[in-house]
């Protein structure tokens, strides 16, 4: 009864163990549920701040979902993506917007900003130096996470994040690990 006992415990055990080892793995992934609940509690802050943007523009892919989401969800505002790219030539990291000829006259309008996660900053930054440049009336930004060392603290955050996670957009290693 007693080896019994042991191997069933054993058992337990290394289920547990196995069970407690892939938490730790997947606890950085982020599912599209988290999304649409980080999505809703950004438009439901957003509206109750009373801000209605004219535009929303997505920045890099993450921010082309969130933007659309966000432009679908608050009247099918008019939705513009931008793309960026980073920079490492010098050793230095850098962010520069592909294609900044892509935005049409923002004079005068209201702009949302819109990034999926948000580390160092510098892609939002640089879609913010952008933006700047076509003399809206005001500019407002959002990013669905956010780490709090980012260089740049957003108007709306879904979540904050000490840590790297691993998008649901983020499919292959390519995505993850390739940067242009």
């Amino acid at each position: 009864m007693n080896v019994v006992s042991l191997v069933i415990s054993s058992i337990a055990g290394l289920i547990s163990i196995f069970f407690s080892i892939r938490l730790v793995r997947e606890r950085n992934k982020i599912s599209w549920r988290m999304v649409e609940t980080c999505t809703r509690s950004l438009l439901e802050e957003i509206q109750a701040s009373s801000f209605d943007p004219d535009v929303v523009i997505g920045v890099g892919r993450g921010g082309a979902i969130l933007g659309g989401m966000l432009a679908g969800n608050m009247g099918h505002l008019p939705l513009f993506v931008v793309d960026t790219i980073l920079d490492r030539t010098d050793g230095v990291s850098a962010a520069h917007i592909r294609y900044p000829g892509v935005l049409p006259d923002l004079a005068g309008k209201k702009l949302l900003l819109a990034v999926g996660e948000l580390y160092s900053g510098q892609d939002l930054r640089a879609a913010l130096d952008l933006a700047k440049s076509k003399s809206p009336s005001m500019i407002k930004t959002v990013s669905l996470f956010s780490h709090p060392a980012s260089s740049i603290r957003p108007d709306y955050v879904g979540r904050e994040t000490r840590q790297p996670l691993s998008a649901p957009w983020r499919m292959s290693d390519v995505y993850r690990t390739r940067r242009l």
